[in-house]
């Protein structure tokens, strides 16, 4: 099982979380983040923002600020495509193969940080 396909399974858990009522828009805008980083993350050599709107059926001002958001939390870069107005985004720390023949603990920090990061976001946004 990879690293990815554990965070999928805790975000999955997280986003079908029991709503509060009044903060409906901020967990559409977190769930909406929350598959954005997915779909970055299920793409190695990262995604493009004109399809990371696609894929999510929004429009380009409200990708733009899941972008932002995810941005600023530290999640993804934005890298600028060359003669085109569009960007290639990518995760700061690409998933990785769990390697199971490691050392005990040697992911745990990695994995720890990035739930920290997904309990951050969370609170922000919530």
């Amino acid at each position: 099982m990879t690293l990815y396909q554990n965070k999928l399974s805790f975000k999955t858990e997280v986003i079908n979380m029991p709503a509060k009522s009044g903060n409906t828009h901020s967990n559409n805008f977190c769930a909406l983040q929350e598959k954005a980083l997915d779909l970055i993350g299920s793409n190695g050599d990262g995604l493009y923002q004109s399809e990371l709107r696609r894929l999510l059926s929004i429009d380009s001002s409200k990708c733009s600020k899941i972008v932002v958001k995810l941005q600023g939390s530290g999640l993804i870069r934005r890298e600028k495509v060359p003669a085109s107005s569009t960007y290639l985004i990518k995760l700061v720390h690409p998933a990785r193969e769990i390697s199971w023949m490691s050392p005990p603990n040697s992911h745990i920090d990695s994995y720890l940080t990035e739930f920290y990061l997904l309990y951050l976001l969370r609170g922000v946004s919530a």
